[in-house]
């Protein structure tokens, strides 16, 4: 438990505690830490010991969220409604806090904006360091970071958000600009290549049976598949990767010589406008293993006609991997 005197400093530093936000917002915590989690809608800051600490902006935004939710708008859509909004996550008091004028500072935050629906002031220090690496298009000096934040953080601490929250930055910064466009090449090479040779040694103290693991997609769509597939490993999970939709008939062979008792699919929310969705589709009517979908675009595979037992697993790669490894035999 804090005491007065701690949360007292807090609330002079405009940080509050998850408890008061609930208390003001009417969001129960658990809600608070899925919103964060799985959609990225908030990034609170954090004390040395873990603890979730939100800034006035932050409540804002809450308050926003709940709006937009009220409006029937999805859950999985108000991150790009968010987006959308000059405003998002900001208030007036913080804009002008430092004793400019709104219109004055308003392209240096732009230009500082640390990606989606992410608040400056509240960037995870983790991503902040592997971005550092990812602007500079140094691939030695991205590999250098990298190994040194894991050994200091550990392998979930630097990917359960921090690596993420580059990639979805990144992302954002490509369709604005050709930096951003290649510093996102930049960075999906390097991180498919890392998780590559990860995956080939976690995969050797793996058990079979194997489970075939369609990524599809190319270039940095493949990340989260690989990313997926790389943290079931570390699990005792063992994958088969493949980066091509084969046909239904390919695939049931596969799986009947392998025996594996089920079916992993990871797609971007590209895959939906992609030649490869027929195929897709048509493994899907195909009676068999069940299947699970992970990335963007599982949701809306889901919804498609199906013979197969369907399941929708987490959005993000951690939590989806640890949905399989509860579920799947090893």
């Amino acid at each position: 438990m804090a005491s007065a005197t701690h949360i007292e400093l807090q609330d002079e530093e405009g940080l509050y505690p998850i408890r008061h936000v609930c208390a003001e917002t009417g969001i129960n915590d658990v809600t608070l830490r899925a919103w964060e989690r799985r959609y990225g809608l908030i990034r609170p800051m954090r004390t040395p010991k873990g603890h979730r600490l939100y800034s006035p902006g932050d409540i804002a935004r809450i308050k926003r969220i709940m709006e937009l939710l009220e409006q029937g708008i999805p859950v999985s859509q108000v991150h790009r409604v968010l987006n959308d909004e000059p405003s998002s996550g900001t208030t007036d008091a913080e804009s002008t806090e430092s004793g400019a004028t709104a219109s004055d500072d308003a392209p240096e935050r732009r230009r500082d904006s640390p990606g989606p629906g992410i608040a400056p002031h509240t960037m995870d220090p983790l991503a902040e360091t592997l971005y550092e690496s990812v602007a500079n298009l140094d691939v030695g000096e991205l590999d250098r970071t990298y190994a040194r934040l894991v050994m200091r953080h550990g392998w979930d601490g630097v990917h359960e958000s921090a690596f993420l929250d580059v990639y979805r930055r990144l992302r954002e910064e490509s369709r604005h600009n050709a930096e951003g466009e290649v510093r996102l090449a930049i960075f999906a090479a390097w991180a498919t290549a890392a998780f590559a040779d990860q995956l080939r040694s976690a995969t050797r103290a793996c058990d079979d049976p194997p489970y075939p693991c369609l990524v599809l997609g190319g270039g940095h769509q493949q990340v989260g598949g690989m990313l997926l597939q790389l943290a079931c490993a570390r699990r005792g999970l063992k994958t088969l990767p493949l980066f091509d939709a084969t046909s239904p008939e390919g695939l049931d062979t596969l799986m009947r010589r392998l025996k594996a008792p089920a079916l992993i699919i990871h797609g971007s929310s590209q895959l939906m406008r992609s030649p490869e969705l027929p195929r897709v589709e048509a493994i899907l009517k195909q009676a068999g293993p069940p299947c699970y979908l992970a990335g963007s675009a599982a949701l809306e595979l889901s919804q498609k006609e199906h013979r197969r037992e369907i399941e929708v697993l987490p959005g993000p790669p951690l939590e989806a991997a640890a949905r399989l490894s509860r579920h799947l035999p090893q």
